[in-house]
């Protein structure tokens, strides 16, 4: 499987008008009436190129498609769905991504009314698409935030992510409740919370030696009056008695 064989397949479909070949196959599988070239096959389209470039797996996780709401909402299911913003565009999209469009403006994957694929993320936010039934016809198209309602990148085996991508899906981009966030910042980026915890336990470091800095003092104090005072001995007695004390306030606050 793979993004590049994926689009491969969609070119062989450029030019197309009605009827053609994917409604002859989609309908010899799934009845007469998908055959009829007045069916609308956007979606037949996708299913159709996945199935013949060994992508089905990936692109039709739940079986054919031809209406692309319940196709969005495989993706959606697979926790893959991204709404079609420029920041996700520029920041999720791939080509092989399957892109759909809302001309109400939504982005919402219940109310998509046509699909496509990304051939190309542009630099503005935009995608380059493969699209069938545009223009009664398989066409490449030129796509914007303002009608897409949303995308989601099929597994492709050969798609993993980058050491970078997961650094930043990981650390960046994810987040999670800490139980001393505020109201208004109830989650942080992992990455904040690692930090946040390094700069306490520096804290806590930095208290400890001024503590066994004092604990010294005061035993060399001590030893100073009386010769018999067992130095080494004693700070330990101290430590010990300082950490039983740290472990009984500890229990007593779970």
């Amino acid at each position: 499987m793979s993004a590049q064989s994926m689009l491969a397949q969609m070119e062989k479909a450029l030019g197309w008008g009605e009827p053609n070949p994917v409604h002859r196959w989609y309908g010899s599988r799934n009845g007469s009436y998908f055959a009829l070239g007045s069916t609308p096959w956007c979606q037949m389209t996708i299913t159709w190129a996945a199935h013949l470039s060994g992508n089905y797996a990936a692109v039709c996780p739940h079986g054919d498609r031809a209406y692309t709401v319940w196709s969005a909402e495989d993706g959606e299911r697979l926790g893959r769905w991204h709404a079609g913003t420029v920041a996700n565009i520029l920041r999720h999209a791939k080509p092989g991504a399957i892109v759909y469009m809302d001309w109400g403006g939504s982005n919402d994957p219940d109310a998509v009314d046509h699909v496509g694929i990304v051939e190309q993320v542009l630099g503005d936010g935009r995608v380059q698409t493969i699209e069938g039934n545009t223009g009664n016809q398989c066409k490449r198209r030129v796509r914007g935030a303002g009608d897409i309602a949303g995308f989601w990148n099929p597994p492709y085996e050969e798609d993993d992510m980058t050491r970078d991508e997961i650094y930043k899906a990981a650390w960046e981009t994810d987040t999670m409740p800490v139980p001393y966030a505020t109201e208004a910042n109830p989650t942080w980026k992992p990455r904040s919370v690692l930090v946040d915890h390094g700069v306490k336990l520096r804290q806590i470091l930095a208290q400890l030696d001024a503590q066994n800095a004092t604990i010294r003092e005061l035993v060399a104090v001590l030893a100073q009056r009386d010769d018999e005072i067992d130095v080494e001995a004693l700070v330990a007695r101290i430590r010990s008695e300082i950490e039983q004390v740290t472990i009984r306030l500890d229990v007593a606050d779970a």
